[in-house]
């Protein structure tokens, strides 16, 4: 796991990470099946899960994740693809979460994104303890708040 501190270089911002990060952690065990993954992203109207073991989150997943194992997003399913759905989460996230602090600014966020090729990153605070996520949709309504208040929903 590769954690990020907050220290940035150059100029300051008054944005940091946890102004933009959702607190609402929505887990999901490791041994549970990619289905139910699945379900639980459409729920909760979400991309994401971080992966939850004894209390402590130790991996996240996203619905590519999924969709790129079983073939979900098509509208019919073989029977492979079907099987693969029975497949537990913890054959599927990833485990080598990069992270990043509350107290980082939403800019050092956003380069880890696109530095790693990924749409989100778990947050931590002081502890090291994951207190929540942000991803590349919640810096772009921040963004757009900025530039654009009016726009911002």
């Amino acid at each position: 796991m590769t954690t990020h501190d907050g220290a940035s270089s150059g100029g300051t911002t008054s944005i940091t990470v946890g102004a933009m990060m959702s607190r609402g952690l929505i887990t999901i065990a490791p041994e549970a099946e990619l289905w139910e993954a699945h379900a639980k992203m459409r729920e909760h109207h979400i991309h994401h899960l971080l992966v939850e073991d004894r209390g402590r989150i130790v991996g996240i997943m996203s619905d590519r994740d999924i969709a790129r194992r079983t073939g979900l997003g098509a509208q019919l399913l073989s029977r492979h693809e079907e099987e693969a759905l029975r497949r537990r989460v913890l054959q599927v996230a990833a485990f080598r979460m990069i992270t990043v602090a509350e107290s980082a600014p939403v800019e050092e966020a956003a380069a880890l994104l696109i530095e790693h090729r990924i749409s989100a990153l778990p947050v931590r605070d002081t502890s090291g303890a994951v207190v929540g996520i942000v991803t590349s949709a919640d810096l772009l309504r921040g963004l757009l708040a900025c530039v654009l208040p009016s726009r911002a929903a």
